[in-house]
């Protein structure tokens, strides 16, 4: 990983006999000056082990959680290189995401970006390595858009956002097993929307939509939350059931996202029914309308099932994630009454395949 200059730099051995003991935790004097150095991770950022590559020096302090706190130890100095056996060992163990402090996110996305832009051809820039920096762009933007609450201004980036995800997710290298290692799962509004995202576009190239329409589907995915971004953060995250006002408040986002978007013309019909129906149900039981079947868009349909999986998979206040194949399991419960048999049945040997 090189955050200063290109991507495609190797490391050389003799970093190896420069350094005390390259394990799991930093040479023995980096060790001494940052004992006391124990960051909350409120102050950095996450960033996925799978976007990182090997190299000479790493460019930005990389920072590790403690198990049992929330709390931040240095694992690699900006100066130090980083292994290849360094990043397999952290994946062995479990470790998915490290840390770099907010000042040095510009550094990281511009890093990201030179990854996505790297040619098909270069042998380092593997098609797990483009998978998980594309997912910490996305992020980025959608962040930063909802952030602001100006996501308005954002659609130009969301779609080319959707259409790079397309070309990535058409391509024959894919393979959703890499999607699903460098996903994020925590129930902020932008992460959800990301996964949402994707998979959308998954399911959308695995029922045979054209490559255009895979873009535009992802695109829709982006939005389909934008009206959550009207509803009182404290209701969102509120980590007990919602009293009946409060879920009367969460039940009025489609509107209200549908309202902010229905009148521009650089999104088409369905990408604007996904934002407004992707809580409907096909026997009429869901929201806003109560619409059934066969007035629901076939891309609702597909934000529908994507939604529900990316919730039911995810970290939310008030429970803990469930594994992918109890998730299908569940919502196999109400194919036909809520979602569509064939799309569902999609979605399941997509993810029981991966």
């Amino acid at each position: 990983m090189e955050f200063l200059s290109g991507v495609n730099q190797h490391p050389t051995v003799s970093w190896r006999t420069r350094l005390c003991k390259l394990e799991e935790t930093p040479p023995q004097s980096f060790q001494m000056k940052f004992r006391e150095r124990k960051m909350l991770t409120g102050d950095y950022l996450p960033i996925s082990v799978a976007t990182l590559l090997p190299a000479k020096a790493v460019g930005l302090n990389l920072f590790q959680k403690e198990q049992e706190t929330d709390r931040l130890m240095l694992y690699r100095g900006a100066d130090y290189p980083l292994h290849m056996e360094d990043l397999d060992r952290l994946r062995d163990r479990g470790v998915h995401l490290l840390y770099i402090a907010k000042d040095s996110g510009a550094r990281y996305q511009s890093y990201l970006r030179r990854l996505l832009n790297s040619s098909p051809d270069s042998p380092s820039v593997t098609p797990q390595l483009k998978v998980g920096a594309l997912n910490e762009v996305v992020l980025d933007v959608l962040r930063t858009s909802f952030g602001s609450r100006d996501v308005l201004d954002a659609v130009t980036s969301i779609a080319a956002l959707g259409t790079l995800t397309a070309d990535i997710i058409t391509r024959d290298e894919f393979a959703v097993s890499d999607l699903f290692r460098v996903l994020h799962h925590d129930y902020a509004t932008f992460t959800h929307s990301t996964n949402v995202a994707f998979y959308c576009g998954i399911l959308a190239a695995g029922l045979g939509y054209s490559h255009e329409e895979i873009e535009r589907i992802t695109t829709g995915g982006l939005l389909h939350d934008l009206g959550k971004l009207d509803i009182d953060e404290r209701i969102l995250a509120k980590p007990g059931k919602l009293d009946e006002l409060e879920y009367r408040q969460v039940k009025r986002h489609p509107s209200l996202g549908f309202r902010k978007l229905a009148e521009r013309t650089d999104l088409c019909e369905g990408q604007l029914m996904m934002v407004y129906q992707h809580h409907e149900r096909l026997d009429g039981g869901g929201y806003p309308v109560g619409n059934v079947g066969e007035n629901l868009h076939p891309w609702a349909k597909i934000c529908s099932v994507a939604d529900v999986f990316e919730a039911l998979t995810s970290q939310r206040p008030y429970r803990q994630p469930l594994t992918r194949k109890k998730a299908i399991e569940i919502q196999e419960r109400d194919s036909g009454k809520s979602f569509d048999p064939e799309i569902l049945e999609c979605w399941k040997s997509i993810i029981l395949g991966a």
